[in-house]
């Protein structure tokens, strides 16, 4: 007699899963016009000019898979810690060295991200885990690090006598094969290298939910899981993919993505369309992210070329930099002149007529009046951004 099935790696026909190709052609249309047009700004950018964009993606990376997992990071500090990972200017800013925890998920993230060209292995994700994990323990509970789990594993809510199970995974002792059969999937299926290759959006889609019904570890399965497809997109993109930030998109729409996570896993059939065509949506979104902040930098980049060419003195350079370095999301508060003042170590006379110069040269545009005036870089959208 046949056992009952609740979940879809019951199924006898699992992991073989499917999707219908017409269903999924509108949203994956728009997927590849929105990496279309990325891949074009980044181009014309440059390599050079990606590298800041980089920095910014996977500091949002870090930040939000730690968000999405209720841990809140200093994103000062992580932006530093990233920034000298890359070489780039840090800034000044503290680094969260000796954070191990965080610099674990910042290999993580690195790992994935700028190593697309080396394969997926049960090793891999394991070395991953233990990044993750460096004490051994998760919050007060001691786990296993570095290993696929040897226990039961089920995801609940609410409380104790009253919760209610969302999913249950495998079981442990068939983990080890099911691990292989992903990894070798995830390899196989590479759409440049693999022996069976798969549009590289749809293989990113599948392996995040593929990975994350195998729930192979004891915690840290959704910020591996995460980590997965950012191999995957930037294996599929080369390097304008490192600049996508697919957790910030599943962060915005964090209660969506487990209700579609679970009706895939609670599925009685191997056809996943709705969750390929619901994460083939937040590919565009985040294409359309990562092209907002080029269009962000392309103006940046403009807008120094003017100001190349006013003669400015050390002081206003210094701010300049300091002002469009935060770019559209601001420096906070804005640009005062107590604070040019502190970034220049000049007297606030000497300040204020500083800022005066720069807004009337064109440079800055000034909000409010007396103590609460403001000023921020003159490209347009960023002001009204920053109030």
């Amino acid at each position: 007699m046949q056992s009952y099935q609740r979940w879809i790696w019951q199924l006898p026909e699992w992991p073989n899963l499917t999707f219908e190709a017409e269903a999924c052609q509108a949203p994956l249309a728009k997927a590849r016009h929105t990496q279309g047009l990325l891949l074009g700004k980044a181009s014309a950018i440059g390599l050079e000019g990606l590298q800041p964009h980089m920095r910014d993606a996977l500091t949002e990376e870090a930040l939000t898979t730690a968000a999405i997992e209720g841990e809140k990071l200093d994103p000062q500090s992580v932006r530093s810690s990233i920034a000298w990972r890359l070489g780039l200017d840090a800034d000044g800013v503290p680094s969260i060295e000796g954070k191990r925890n965080i610099e674990g998920l910042i290999d993580v993230l690195q790992d994935a991200t700028l190593n697309t060209q080396n394969p997926l292995t049960v090793d891999r994700l394991c070395n991953w885990h233990g990044a993750l994990f460096p004490t051994g323990f998760s919050g007060m509970t001691r786990i296993a690090v570095g290993e696929l789990r040897s226990v039961p594993m089920d995801i609940v809510s609410g409380p104790i006598g009253r919760s209610k199970v969302h999913y249950s995974a495998p079981p442990a002792d068939i983990l080890k094969d099911q691990a292989d059969e992903f990894v070798s999937w995830f390899n196989e299926s590479h759409p440049r290298l693999g022996s069976q290759p798969m549009d590289g959006l749809l293989r990113a889609a599948l392996s995040h939910l593929w990975f994350e019904t195998l729930h192979p570890f004891e915690d840290g399965n959704g910020r591996i899981g995460r980590a997965i497809m950012q191999l995957a997109m930037g294996q599929d993109m080369g390097q304008p993919g490192r600049i996508v930030t697919l957790s910030r998109q599943i962060e915005s729409h964090k209660d969506q993505y487990y209700k579609e996570l679970e009706r895939a896993q609670r599925s009685h059939s191997a056809d996943v369309t709705p969750w390929m065509c619901w994460m083939l949506e937040q590919i565009s979104s985040a294409n359309d992210f990562a092209s907002q902040t080029i269009d962000h930098s392309l103006q940046r980049i403009q807008f120094q070329a003017s100001m190349s060419r006013q003669a400015l003195n050390e002081r206003q350079l210094k701010t300049m930099k300091k002002l469009l370095d935060a770019g559209p999301k601001g420096y906070i508060g804005g640009m005062t002149t107590r604070k040019h003042e502190q970034i220049s170590k000049t007297s606030k006379p000497t300040a204020a007529r500083d800022l005066i110069d720069l807004e009337q040269r064109g440079l800055l545009v000034k909000k409010g009046m007396g103590r609460s005036t403001r000023y921020y870089p003159a490209i347009d959208g960023w002001a009204e951004e920053l109030r």
